[in-house]
């Protein structure tokens, strides 16, 4: 989610008649939490102006003055790019930590990291959120880089439709200085992880990054080490269905949380009840992840 004034300053950029995509993209949502909105909320702007086709128009200065005084507007709502900020001034002890600690760093909720989770899935963006390992724990020189990263972008490519290597070259060394005296336990610095981190999101994108070019930079001989380092941990396949706890941790929610829309929405008092479970407690994941997207839960609990 953008804090308030990222929301403010993406409005002002927008026309003046704007379509449900074009609030989404504004205030850091899903389509389908802004559909949700205009669904369930009667106080939401109507439409402002003739549809084309399916797609229906809001005055987008109606639809900034509701977003502005709904409570996950309040000016303690931290976008990535805040947070990134933070990212870079601080030095947690901790490598690896599960969401309360990076909360805690970041100076942010819980609810605030677990939303930038939930919005960055894995094959739902280009660049998804670092991905927790089985103690449900994040790499923070993954996150860290993931945070600068979503305050620096890649550059776009050009008319041709191909990306200028020169800008390119910038953006990967951009943060390559630092941290030069605090390597990890492969003697590789912040700066140097950042880099790995922006070349894995570069390739994602269709970038190429010659080898030698990396190898060289990172004082590397062995381009097969380097290889290694741009692939990380093998992908995890992503499991049809999984019992609370793993469920929540797949999520970025709590225990609790996944305890209370179980206990909440149910069929015979919600017209949209919590997926159900089978009998060993599991619940289908994708099931659940359309059923947070539609009901906006992650989003307003931020």
């Amino acid at each position: 989610m953008k804090s308030r004034q990222e929301v403010i300053e993406a409005f002002a950029e927008l026309p003046e008649d704007v379509t449900t995509r074009d609030i989404a993209g504004a205030t850091g949502r899903g389509v389908p939490g802004v559909q949700n909105w205009i669904t369930h909320d009667k106080t939401f702007p109507g439409e402002s102006a003739p549809p084309k086709g399916r797609t229906k128009y809001r005055n987008k200065a109606e639809v900034l003055k509701w977003y502005l005084k709904q409570p996950f507007a309040g000016d303690d709502r931290l976008g990535p790019r805040a947070m990134g900020q933070t990212a870079r001034q601080v030095q947690p002890e901790l490598e690896r930590m599960n969401i309360k600690e990076l909360a805690e760093v970041l100076g942010v909720t819980p609810a605030a990291v677990r939303h930038h989770i939930t919005a960055n899935q894995p094959g739902e963006c280009a660049d998804p959120f670092p991905a927790a390992g089985d103690d449900g724990k994040r790499s923070w020189p993954q996150v860290r880089s993931w945070l600068l990263r979503h305050d620096d972008p890649l550059p776009e490519p050009g008319d041709a439709g191909t990306r200028d290597w020169t800008e390119v070259r910038g953006w990967l060394l951009r943060n390559a200085e630092d941290g030069q005296e605090q390597p990890d336990a492969e003697g590789l610095t912040l700066g140097q992880l950042d880099l790995i981190e922006r070349a894995r999101a570069a390739k994602a994108a269709g970038v190429k990054i010659p080898a030698e070019w990396l190898s060289e930079v990172l004082g590397i001989e062995d381009t097969r080490q380097v290889s290694r380092l741009l692939r990380g941990a093998p992908a995890q396949k992503r499991p049809a269905r999984l019992r609370p706890t793993a469920l929540a941790r797949s999520f970025g929610l709590t225990l609790s949380q996944v305890k209370h829309f179980e206990r909440t929405y149910v069929a015979r008092s919600y017209e949209d009840p919590f997926p159900g479970k089978d009998e060993n407690a599991a619940r289908d994941v994708e099931e659940v992840r359309a059923w947070l997207a539609r009901n906006n839960k992650v989003p307003a609990d931020s």
